[in-house]
Parts: C-alpha cells; sequence; structure tokens
C-alpha cells in the first residue's frame, strides 16, 4: 500500500492535503505540482494551492476561517493523532482518526486511509499486511481508532501517521494565508482529498555499557546444604563456589525467584519458594568474599506441576483449548495479562537493589508455555493486530474464538499455512512481554544490571521474544541459551538468524550452553563436552555481528555434579570445556596478559608419552610473574611418572590439586614455549577412544594496564580432545 503521496490523482481529480510542513513550503510543494502538471496537459487544475496557517498550535489541521462563517463551523474535516510523541520499538503505536462533516459531525460510514511513513516511504508492518493501518469505528470515542506494529527492529527516527479521506470540496471554503505568491481562493472541481499527519519519534535506547569479561556459572536448582564438588567429593553449600574458581568464571548466577509449592503451599503474599530466597544473602556474602559477583534470577511466568493445585497461588493461569472439543483448561504458567505477577516480580528486583549481597539480577521464562496456552490472550491480539478474522467473528464465542487462534498457530507448525497469522502471534506476544519487563524495572527502580535467558530459535521469535524490545525495555544483558537442539545444522541456522537479524552494537549478548548428553547429540560430532566448547565459541563470535559477544555462561553446576546428564564424562571434563570457552571468549577481548596457545596432536599411540607444547605470549607492558602450567585431571590423561591412581608426585597447584610445571616469568612483549609430556593410559570404547587433554596456566596478582582487567580469574584453560590409537 503507497501513502498517499504515491498515489496520483486522476485527470480531473485534486488533492487538498494538509500537513506539518510551513505554508510557504506548501506554496512551493504546490506550485511545483502545477508546473508539472501544465507540462504533461492532460492533468488540468491537479494539485491546487491550500494553504496551512497555524491557529492556536494545532499544526496541519487549522485553516483561517472567513469572517462571516459561523463559529459552529468546523475548520478542518479530519484529524489523526496519536497518544504521544515518542514510542520505544516493542510499543503498539494507537491512531485515532475523526473525521467529520462542516457542521461537525462525526462520520462512521467509511473509514480513512491510514498508513505510517518513514523518510517518505510507507512502512510495512510484520507479516504480509502491507502499510495500511487497519481501523475499527469507536462509538465512545466517536472516531476511527487502530494500532499500528512496527516492524521487527525497525530504524530508529521520525515516523508519520498519515490519513485520507475523500472530500466534497463544495462543502467546504478556506481563504488563503495573503503573500506576493499566492493566488487567492482556487476554485474545486472533481474529488478532493484532505490528508492530516500526526509525527513521532520512535526510538531505540542505547545499549548499556558493560566491561568485557563477563562468564557465568549458574546453579538452576534449589538451594541445597550439601553439593559434590569438581574433585568428586561431598562438601556443604560452599562448594558450589569450587565449581565456580575451576572453571574460570568470575559471577555466580542463582534461582533465587521460582514459584514451586512446597508442603505448605505458597500464596499471593507470598509467591517464591522461601528456601531460595533466604539463601541469597549467605550465596552472596561468600561470593563477594571470594572475589566473585553474584546474580539471582526468578522463573517469570512457568510454575512447576503441582499435584495439589490448591497449593499455587491464585493467579490467573495461561489457557489452553481442546482443538476438538473447543475445552480450555488451565496450564502451569502463570498469564500475561495478571498485573499481580508483574508486581511481584518488581518486588524481587526491588528486594535485590536493596542488597548489598546480589550485584545483579535476572528474568527466565518471559514468555507463554511453546505449543500448549498462552489463548487467554486472543481478545486484546486480535483487536490490535491488522490479521484476517472470520466474517463471523462478532457472533463468535471467547471459546470459539481462541480455538480459532490455536488450530491458525498449528497450521503453522503443520504447513505454514498461514506465515502472517503466526509472526503476527509472535510479534504481540513479544511486545506484551517486553511491556512487561519494562513495567518490571520502572515499578522496582533496579539500576544493577539485569539479564533475560532468551530462548535462540529464530532468535527468540518463535517463542515471542525479541532482543531488540527486551533492550528498549531496559535489560542490560541477554543470555540467549544455546541448548536443546536437534543437531548441528539446526544450530548453524541459529546462528545465521542471530547474525542476519541484529546489526552491530543494538544489543549485549551473553549466550551459553548446557551440560547435556542428549542435547549435545551424544558423540554424533565430536565427544560432547567439546561440542559445548565450541557452540560457545561460535556463538561468541558470530551471533552478533562486527563484534563479539559481551559474556558467556555455563549452565550448570547441579547437571556437572549430578551423573544423569554427563554421558560417558565426568563432570570436570564439561566444566573444564566451559573454563577453556571462558578463555577463548576471554582472550578475544584482550582482557588477559597472556596470549596462550595449545600445540597437540590429533591422534597419540596408547601409553606411550607424547610432547605437547603450549606457547605463552606476553601482550602486556610489563613482566608476567609466577606463571604455571598445570595439567588437569581428567580420565586416562596422566604426566610422566604420575598414575591414575596416584597424582601430585610433582608439586601440586594449591588451588586444584592439580600437578603442574613452574615456567616463572614471562618478560614485556616476549614469548615463551614450554613442552609438556603427557600419555593416554588406555583406550576407552565408550568415548570413542578420545581423551580430553586440558592444561591450565595460571600467574600471580599484578596490576596491569587496560584493557587487561587484573580483577578477573587469573586463570586460562586449553583443552583438547586426541584420538588414541
Amino acid at each position: 500500500m503507497r501513502s498517499s503521496r504515491d498515489l496520483p490523482p486522476t485527470a480531473g481529480q485534486q488533492r487538498i492535503r494538509i500537513s506539518a510542513v510551513s505554508p510557504a513550503g506548501q506554496r512551493r510543494r504546490t506550485q511545483a505540482q502545477r508546473r508539472s502538471a501544465c507540462c504533461c496537459g492532460a492533468m488540468l487544475l491537479v494539485c491546487l494551492l491550500i494553504v496551512i496557517l497555524a491557529f492556536r498550535g494545532l499544526i496541519g489541521r487549522i485553516f483561517a476561517r472567513k469572517p462571516h462563517e459561523e463559529s459552529r463551523q468546523v475548520l478542518f474535516p479530519l484529524d489523526v493523532e496519536t497518544g504521544g510523541s515518542a514510542y520505544y520499538r516493542f510499543d503498539l503505536i494507537p491512531v485515532t482518526v475523526r473525521v467529520v462533516d462542516p457542521q461537525g459531525n462525526a462520520l462512521s460510514d467509511v473509514p480513512p486511509e491510514v498508513v505510517v511513513t518513514h523518510n517518505d516511504e510507507a512502512v510495512k508492518t510484520i507479516g504480509h499486511y502491507g502499510a495500511r493501518v487497519r481501523l475499527s469505528w469507536s462509538q465512545d470515542a466517536q472516531a476511527w481508532t487502530g494500532w499500528w506494529p512496527p516492524p521487527w527492529n525497525p530504524d530508529p527516527g521520525r515516523y508519520e501517521i498519515e490519513a485520507r479521506t475523500a472530500i466534497d470540496p463544495a462543502e467546504w471554503s478556506w481563504e488563503g494565508t495573503g503573500g506576493d505568491d499566492e493566488e487567492g481562493e482556487p476554485e474545486v472541481e472533481g474529488e478532493a482529498y484532505a490528508v492530516s499527519l500526526a509525527p513521532f519519534e520512535l526510538q531505540a535506547r542505547e545499549r548499556p555499557e558493560m566491561q568485557p569479561g563477563l562468564c557465568v556459572a549458574t546453579w538452576e536448582f534449589d538451594f541445597r546444604e550439601s553439593c559434590v564438588g569438581p574433585d568428586g567429593t561431598r562438601g556443604d553449600w560452599r562448594t558450589l563456589f569450587d565449581w565456580v574458581e575451576y572453571i574460570g568464571a568470575d559471577a555466580l548466577w542463582f534461582r533465587g525467584g521460582v514459584t514451586d509449592p512446597p508442603a505448605a503451599g505458597l500464596t499471593l503474599d507470598r509467591p517464591f519458594r522461601p528456601v531460595n530466597l533466604e539463601a541469597i544473602p549467605k550465596l552472596g556474602e561468600e561470593a563477594h568474599r571470594r572475589g566473585l559477583k553474584f546474580g539471582v534470577w526468578a522463573i517469570a511466568y512457568a510454575t512447576y506441576p503441582s499435584e495439589d493445585e490448591s497449593k499455587n497461588p491464585d493467579y490467573d493461569y495461561s489457557l489452553d483449548i481442546s482443538r476438538s472439543t473447543g475445552q480450555s483448561r488451565e496450564t502451569d504458567f502463570i498469564s500475561l495479562l495478571d498485573d499481580r505477577r508483574v508486581q511481584h516480580l518488581a518486588d524481587f528486583f526491588r528486594m535485590v537493589q536493596e542488597s548489598e549481597h546480589v550485584d545483579m539480577v535476572g528474568l527466565d521464562y518471559i514468555r507463554t508455555n511453546p505449543g500448549s496456552g498462552g489463548y487467554e490472550l486472543t481478545e486484546p491480539f486480535t483487536s490490535q493486530m491488522p490479521v484476517e478474522l472470520p466474517d463471523d467473528w462478532a457472533s463468535m464465542s471467547e471459546r470459539q474464538r481462541q480455538r480459532f487462534v490455536a488450530l491458525k498457530i498449528e497450521e503453522q507448525w503443520r504447513g505454514h499455512q498461514d506465515p502472517d497469522f503466526y509472526e503476527a502471534w509472535n510479534w504481540w506476544r513479544a511486545h506484551l512481554g517486553a511491556d512487561v519487563v519494562h513495567r518490571i524495572i520502572e515499578q522496582s527502580g533496579i539500576e544493577k544490571p539485569t539479564w533475560i535467558f532468551i530462548l535462540s530459535w529464530k532468535h527468540g521469535i518463535q517463542h515471542g521474544q525479541d532482543p531488540i524490545m527486551f533492550t528498549d525495555a531496559g535489560i542490560t544483558m541477554l543470555a540467549p541459551m544455546l541448548y536443546q537442539v536437534d543437531d548441528r545444522h539446526h544450530f548453524n541456522i541459529m546462528v545465521r538468524d542471530w547474525n542476519n537479524y541484529l546489526r552491530e552494537g543494538q544489543v549485549n549478548l551473553v549466550p551459553g550452553d548446557q551440560v547435556d548428553f542428549h542435547w549435545h547429540q551424544e558423540m554424533e560430532y565430536a565427544p560432547a563436552p567439546a561440542e559445548l566448547y565450541d557452540r560457545m565459541v561460535t556463538a561468541h563470535r558470530q551471533y552478533s555481528p562486527g563484534q563479539g559477544t559481551a559474556g558467556a555462561f555455563w549452565h550448570d553446576i547441579n547437571r556437572a555434579a549430578d551423573p544423569a546428564n554427563l554421558g560417558p564424562y565426568n563432570g570436570r571434563e564439561w566444566a573444564l570445556a566451559g573454563a577453556a570457552a571462558f578463555s577463548t571468549i576471554r582472550d578475544t577481548w584482550d582482557v588477559y596478559p597472556l596470549h596462550c596457545e595449545l600445540d597437540a596432536p590429533d591422534g597419540a599411540p596408547i601409553a606411550n608419552a607424547f610432547t605437547v607444547k603450549v606457547r605463552l605470549q606476553n601482550v602486556a607492558k610489563r613482566p608476567v610473574t609466577g606463571v604455571r602450567i598445570s595439567l588437569c585431571d581428567t580420565p586416562h590423561m596422566v604426566g610422566p611418572g604420575l598414575t591414575e591412581a596416584a597424582r601430585g608426585d610433582t608439586a601440586p597447584d594449591e588451588a586444584f590439586g592439580e600437578p603442574y610445571t613452574e615456567v616463572g616469568t614471562v618478560p614485556a612483549g616476549e614469548t615463551v614455549e614450554v613442552q609438556v609430556q603427557v600419555r593416554i593410559t588406555q583406550a576407552d570404547a565408550a568415548r570413542l577412544n578420545e581423551t580430553m587433554l586440558a592444561l591450565r596456566v595460571t600467574w600471580d596478582e599484578g596490576r596491569f594496564e587496560a584493557p587487561v582487567r587484573s580483577e578477573l580469574p587469573r586463570v586460562i584453560v586449553l583443552m583438547k580432545y586426541i584420538k588414541g590409537r
């Protein structure tokens, strides 16, 4: 749909246009149109002069009246407005158009044509619904009303809502503004159009500043008094932080707010499980004692199934509906329309803001339950989005409407039969989720950094999540989840989609992967921990165009400590794969004083010693002292004179209990090469004879110039799987 400025009148027609341009500018434009019409010779009387006057501050619709006109006579037949002068990209833009006759009576017979333009071009919205805004008559407002949803990731800047309606020029009379080039009031023949404009700014929130180098270990399960550590022994809850240090993370994220009813149940006055809330201060205090950052997140709209539904808080829950019977049922997700949940999440954020023990706060599950819920949103969705609805929509019951929407969504999944409807559904849910986040931030007054876990398929939009909208809503960083991907081909599609969608410098991404043997296709492509490493590094390098991501996370400690998730590998291997990914990612940010490379063969004879090389380049401007290279404890990999049963025959690293080689000092600007002898002790068919070699480089504390960050963990992990022969 082209805007009215792109629709030339036919012979004998004239467009009467009113806009926000100055009278002089309007006269010049009209004169140019006349000259063009005269040259053509076929369009006499095209685009005759109409002069705009500013009267009582109303730009774009006020014309001076003749002295003899009665005071009740309307000055202009058309007025378009929106609710504000500026919006973010997650906003639905409200549109109100009033059309009246010369006596001021509202006209409701034919809706005006409305488009939104940017840089003099009509802007198509999501899907293929074109550029025209869908309007409906509001009896209460005595006006035509509608909504304009901006497209995905639109350009910020000045936009105009342009309304046009046909009028009978004989019913309207305006006098000119005078001036040397004014020719008085023209005689109008044929059909004429009145045009009105309402400008607004579409804003993009500036990406928050972040120091590069954030690497996070997470704990997603309930707080426990004891935990299995990286060495396989059980300790108290502080053992959690042994994992954080083992992988070289500088922060722990803990799931602090979860609506999972304990035996006593939960209520609207107590919506979160107490055991996790009570653990937050002592976990934060321990993190700070160890020099680590501490963040907590809340499961926003998902709850956990309970055998006794009476134990759940009395929220409004998201609805699913039977496609065959039309019967609805509540799901385990809280409805995005329930304002009480917004307030509870804002209270959670406010608690974090006031706590000295918590540095940042996050959210998960800002969405509906994918594929089986959210249909209580049917009414606002269909009333605000330009989707095509059945002719008998007005007579359909609420359940019939919900069933219609549910079937439309499923049609897209089954056969791509209505992708435009599906895209509108996803956009509207993303808009609603971002609006919820914006309200949580505003109501809580949070000033500490914030994050959201976001699904990665189609950069989140398939589940009603959009990184641009969340950033505009006020979120500091987004944590795309790289897990639960069917195969490597699908992962590569996810990488491409993110890179194609984002523009450089728009958002802060902190992607992460999960410890899970199954979802790394077991050993279809590579040893599963090596696949985790590669996905984290690939996402860092390619998710965001023109730059690396802002951070990374490894998910999670409980899964690494639980053998059910590990396959034929142990928790240390998964942790070391995450540690190696952190080291590679941090190296691209130049936050280390050392640049390290591992030179090791792809394969080696079993039971025979072989040599690997580690190159250490000092990229700082002063010496790096106390450099050590430790051999990490992984199955079937040992150093000279060591056995799997008796480690520590050489000096152990105090922090990790690993044998090490003392390198000493690496002078500024110099490179040192260190040889390390290792040996694969035995074959292991369960691993396809792939054995992890992992080396840990550490150094003494020092004060280095930027961009080196001396407060980060002083550890670099180098990792490679070597096939035994």
